[in-house]
């Protein structure tokens, strides 16, 4: 099972992390630290984030992979521009793929989502 993990970090501690991977890149080393995560602030901004119908939109794209996202938004029962916002914002954060559809006149992309489970990790 593939797994996408987000997290609460405090600002001082993501801007240490980004330091610690810019000077290893910098010095051509590789960098340790957290990958293929999506860190938030505080549990307030990871819901704003991560609301029901974004995460219903994740659960249709895995279910039922539709076509494109027109097909999406037909399926979601929501608007074309509503459900290509938030696709943009899924895919900028690394939560969708996207793939050009070679058959399709229009250009369409197809929405894909490669894990299976979103786990949360929050420090203490």
């Amino acid at each position: 099972m593939k797994v996408m993990e987000f997290g609460i970090k405090s600002s001082e501690e993501a801007d240490r992390e980004f330091i610690e991977a810019f000077e290893a890149a910098r010095r051509g080393l590789p960098y340790d630290g957290p990958r293929n995560a999506v860190y938030f602030t505080s549990l307030e901004v990871m819901r704003e984030f991560l609301t029901p119908k974004r995460l219903a939109l994740l659960r249709m794209i895995k279910e039922k992979n539709p076509s494109s996202i027109y097909q999406l938004a037909k399926m979601a029962r929501r608007s074309f521009p509503a459900v290509s916002k938030d696709i943009k914002l899924l895919r900028r954060h690394g939560l969708v793929s996207m793939a050009k559809q070679k058959s399709s006149p229009r250009g369409a992309v197809q929405p894909s989502v490669g894990y299976d489970a979103i786990s949360l990790w929050i420090g203490v």
